[in-house]
């Protein structure tokens, strides 16, 4: 599904119109027309407010989250993670050498009186689709959240990471849009939208972390191709992103539909299904005796990829029937039929 005329076009009339400013040193911020095209895209969809001038472009979130731990480091060194969570995040402030403090979950997301009980004065949230489990924070739990940040003077990492796909009811608003404080910081991404490779994240800081970023980390070279970035802004300034992202939401969402009339055909009573409500991947708990493993090695000997969901806690895992994640955003619609038939004789 990838535009790839678009892109083509787009990428030529970036070398046309822009010829020797692509082959010199960029803002460190990144470019200013992405930048501007971002801020505004965050508006209409996600009711973020910020000004392109809080927006650092990075290459990828784990690139984009480095920097950010680097300008926390000073004067916060413990961060609350959702446990369990994303593993690429958690890994990177344990790099940087934060105290990680895992708070457990329940049905509307991060645990508000655990989040108190850690004393952490930071925290790592996905409350668009949370990873792995899927369920997506009702505002009035994000109204705690940002009461707890401001009672601690403590900062939210707000990912939204999987908030362009949504199958069931409108989109929330951001966390970022309900802030009145400067207490969100908002990651985003074009991985999952456009593509992977192309390795374009950004940070949107409060002011009070736009200063720190002026001051101490300004001089860190712009890691993303000036050449990527201008093609994207011009992609978006004419409208071809937001009619690629009207695409791929209609085909992910037949492609959602189809996962789930396979399972509840295929499988039914012997699995429960949670996470179905957004994003690409859903979770499913097989009701037979088989352990985590057990569930990947019997799809696999059927050819079929699932994967396990052990890796993403902080803490020891649960005693209880194992979760495995499928994920559908790269099949066809018949691929997903064929695979659960050969998971009902895989599990069952």
């Amino acid at each position: 599904m990838f535009p790839l005329n678009e892109w083509k076009k787009r990428y030529n009339e970036s070398l046309q119109t822009y010829r020797e400013s692509l082959f010199t040193y960029q803002e460190s911020q990144g470019e200013e027309s992405l930048r501007k095209e971002i801020a505004m895209y965050l508006y209409q969809s996600r009711g973020v407010v910020c000004s392109k001038h809080q927006i650092i472009i990075g290459a990828g979130t784990q690139q984009s989250l480095s920097l950010l731990a680097q300008m926390l480091k000073p004067s916060i060194r413990d961060i609350a993670f959702e446990n369990p969570c994303y593993d690429g995040a958690s890994f990177v402030f344990k790099q940087h050498g934060f105290s990680l403090k895992p708070v457990s979950l329940n049905n509307k997301g991060i645990n508000i009186q655990e989040l108190y009980d850690s004393l952490a004065r930071a925290v790592y949230v996905t409350p668009s689709h949370q990873f792995p489990y899927g369920m997506i924070m009702p505002v009035s739990r994000r109204i705690e959240l940002l009461k707890w940040a401001n009672d601690r003077n403590g900062f939210i990492i707000e990912d939204d990471y999987d908030g362009e796909f949504r199958y069931k009811s409108s989109p929330i608003p951001s966390l970022q849009s309900l802030d009145t404080k400067g207490r969100v910081i908002y990651t985003g991404t074009f991985s999952k939208s456009f593509m992977p490779s192309l390795r374009i994240s950004y940070l949107v800081l409060p002011e009070v972390l736009l200063k720190e970023y002026h001051e101490h980390f300004s001089l860190y070279e712009q890691a993303v191709p000036t050449l990527h970035q201008r093609t994207l802004g011009l992609m978006m300034k004419n409208g071809e992103w937001s009619k690629h992202l009207r695409r791929v939401r209609t085909v992910y969402q037949l492609k959602h539909v189809t996962l789930l009339a396979a399972l509840q055909k295929e499988l039914n009573e012997n699995i429960t299904i949670s996470g179905e409500s957004a994003g690409l991947h859903i979770l499913v708990r097989v009701h037979n005796d088989m352990t985590e493993q057990q569930l990947i090695n019997a799809a696999r000997k059927q050819d079929v990829s699932v994967y396990g969901t052990s890796r993403y806690w902080l803490t020891e895992v649960p005693k209880q029937k194992p979760h495995v994640l499928l994920g559908f955003g790269s099949l066809g619609r018949e691929e997903i039929e064929e695979g659960i038939k050969r998971l009902k004789k895989a599990w069952l």
